[in-house]
Parts: C-alpha cells; structure tokens; sequence
C-alpha cells in the first residue's frame, strides 16, 4: 500500500511542477520504466517477464536513458504533464 501512495504522490508531484514550472519554461515528466537489468534481473526474473503479456522484454538502463535525454532536450520543450510508461 505505500509503495502505491508513495507512486501517486510522485505523479500528483510532476503534475503540479509541469502546471507551476510552465511560465519559467521548465517541464515536468515521469517515467515509469520497465524491468531494467542494473544487475540484479536473475533467470527467474526473466523466465517471470516471459511469461507476461504486458512486459515485452528486459531492458538495458541506456534504453532508458535515451528517453529521459530526450524529454530533457530543445526537440521535447512542448511535453510536459506527462507520465511515460516504457514497455
């Protein structure tokens, strides 16, 4: 249950940064990534992620790292108030 309030208080969090950062042109978004191997995935991890329709595959932390260059660049200044969900 904390783990779920402690998620909606980061997203209610960015939403509001994005709505009080806007006039400073500052935006605001989350990303929700998928399972990252950082070293910790085991084969049990994996054989658990193959068998979920919803998680496509394991991902290596740069995949995830180009989004967030991304949304931090000049290219993404218009996004803002967003929750980004990787699969």
């Amino acid at each position: 249950m904390s783990y779920g309030a402690a998620k909606a208080a980061l997203e209610n969090y960015t939403m509001s940064a994005a709505f009080e950062l806007a006039h400073l042109g500052i935006t605001a978004n989350m990303v929700y990534p998928p399972v990252t191997d950082t070293g910790w995935v085991t084969n049990e991890v994996r054989r658990h992620v193959e068998e979920r329709s919803d998680l496509i595959h394991i991902v290596e932390p740069d995949e995830v790292a180009r989004i967030i260059v991304y949304l931090v660049s000049e290219e993404a200044r218009l996004i803002t108030g967003n929750i980004v969900r990787l699969r």
